[in-house]
């Protein structure tokens, strides 16, 4: 993931990050299951959209123990 992308995360609501994770679902799970039926032309966009998935939630995480330690 790119430093831009990562900035434009961060810079997100929580509320702005929660729908990004549920689109992001979604389309991995599209691609899930286009996989199943016939090979993907980009693979590793799968990878990538996990990975994003799991940076975004990263982020709601350290922010609830940001407030919590306050």
């Amino acid at each position: 993931m790119k430093t831009k992308e990562k900035e434009t995360f961060r810079n997100m609501s929580e509320g702005e990050i929660k729908a990004s994770i549920k689109d992001l679902e979604k389309k991995l799970f599209q691609l899930k299951f286009k996989k199943a039926s016939s090979p993907l032309e980009n693979p590793i966009e799968i990878r990538l959209i996990r990975r994003k998935i799991a940076f975004l939630k990263t982020l709601i995480s350290q922010r609830k123990k940001a407030v919590s330690a306050k």
